[in-house]
């Protein structure tokens, strides 16, 4: 494999047309991958990450009249010219396409609270399966299962162990961590901090999520809220 790293400058104010921009991008010949970092220092501090298939693959591209047309339209938003780093790549770990979108789900949905990304990475005719609501369609129920653990447990967070990719099917091990500070299934909020593991599986289509399965532990998580009793020794 072969790419480049760019840093770009610009202002602050447009990052948000640099985004928009590289969404509009199409995937070149040959390329497998493109990211956009932004600096926690500097946030008009931007490292553009290109990777492709091999270093004529990446040369094609950069001398090609779209990617000229691309260079230009990105140029204009930057304050001076990029600082290009091309090179191979000597080593890699990746995670297919669809477990970039469903890892979405935990880093940016539900670590950093961003709810857009819901529509962003679900269809809106997905298929729900949870043991509290049945199987239910639509991404509004998806919505309502979220919303309800909001409720309980603000701003809980959760560590990813794993992701697993099968064909369409991605399966993501985890831990939840929360503390109960509202209502849950009947039960007053107790204040108590609650650990929880879990393996949920996604299937996707055209990058987006059409079925969702939660198979977390939630005796153990009705158990440490005290609303089943704990399991006595054998």
């Amino acid at each position: 494999m072969y790419g480049t790293i760019a840093r770009v400058i610009t202002q602050p104010a447009k990052v948000g047309e640099i985004q928009a921009l590289a969404h509009r991008m199409e995937t070149a010949p040959g390329q497998l991958a493109r990211y956009v970092f932004q600096a926690d220092a500097d946030p008009g501090e931007l490292w553009l990450v290109g990777v492709f298939a091999s270093k004529e693959a990446y040369w094609a591209n950069a001398r090609s009249p779209e990617q000229h047309a691309r260079y230009t339209d990105l140029r204009n938003l930057m304050t001076a010219d990029p600082e290009w780093h091309d090179g191979a790549i000597i080593d890699a770990m990746t995670v297919g396409s669809n477990g970039v979108v469903v890892r979405r789900i935990y880093d940016e949905l539900i670590n950093q609270e961003n709810k857009a990304v819901i529509d962003e990475t679900f269809a809106p005719d997905i298929v729900i399966h949870d043991p509290f609501m049945g199987t239910v369609p639509g991404v509004d129920a998806y919505r309502q299962l979220l919303g309800m653990f909001d409720a309980a447990f603000p701003h809980h967070r959760v560590t990813v162990e794993a992701i697993m990719e099968q064909g369409d099917l991605v399966c993501v091990l985890h831990t939840h961590t929360a503390t109960h500070t509202g209502p849950f299934m009947g039960a007053a909020p107790t204040g108590r901090t609650i650990v929880v593991n879990g393996l949920e599986l996604y299937r996707m289509r055209d990058g987006k999520i059409v079925e969702f399965w939660r198979k977390d532990d939630d005796v153990s998580l009705l158990v440490q809220l005290g609303i089943l009793p704990a399991p006595s020794a054998a």
